[in-house]
């Protein structure tokens, strides 16, 4: 799951670098990392679960070091500054959230607070715009939704 998550971290950079705007629906447009980055939120609160706080947290800095190696100093920069924030304080929600009201809930919500908070920064840091982030938000919604159904079938199964 670690590597899933480092994997997916870089494949969002890598994609942001080199395929560039995509249409997410309604007319907005993102960069093409969204289909990625809604996803790994999810995917690092499944990390916490599993491997704990502190190794979520390696990881966050493994894959923000890694995004240097796939792109560019201004996607780089902003995927650092973006995930750094948004997925630390998707721990911090993910954390308060999970013995109150369970994995599923703590999943949509960490997930959503880290989607409002990339979303902001990301394409202010690497575009110097707020113009993408409209489709930001809607694009990593989608991956944090679908995290979720999957989390709730998952712990329906267990």
């Amino acid at each position: 799951m670690i590597a899933l998550y480092v994997a997916c971290v870089v494949g969002a950079n890598w994609l942001a670098e080199h395929v560039g705007s995509v249409g997410v629906g309604f007319g907005l447009h993102a960069a093409a990392a969204v289909y990625v980055a809604g996803p790994v939120l999810v995917v690092r609160d499944w990390v916490q679960r599993l491997a704990g706080l502190r190794i979520s947290l390696v990881a966050i800095a493994v894959g923000t070091a890694l995004s240097y190696v796939v792109a560019g100093p201004a996607v780089a920069t902003a995927s650092a500054v973006s995930f750094a924030v948004s997925e630390v304080l998707d721990a911090a929600v993910y954390s308060a959230i999970v013995r109150r009201r369970g994995v599923v809930v703590a999943v949509l919500c960490s997930g959503i607070v880290g989607v409002a908070v990339d979303s902001l920064l990301f394409p202010a840091i690497a575009f110097a715009s707020l113009a993408l982030t409209p489709g930001h938000l809607l694009g990593k919604t989608y991956g944090v939704v679908v995290g979720t159904i999957v989390t709730a079938l998952v712990r329906r199964r267990s």
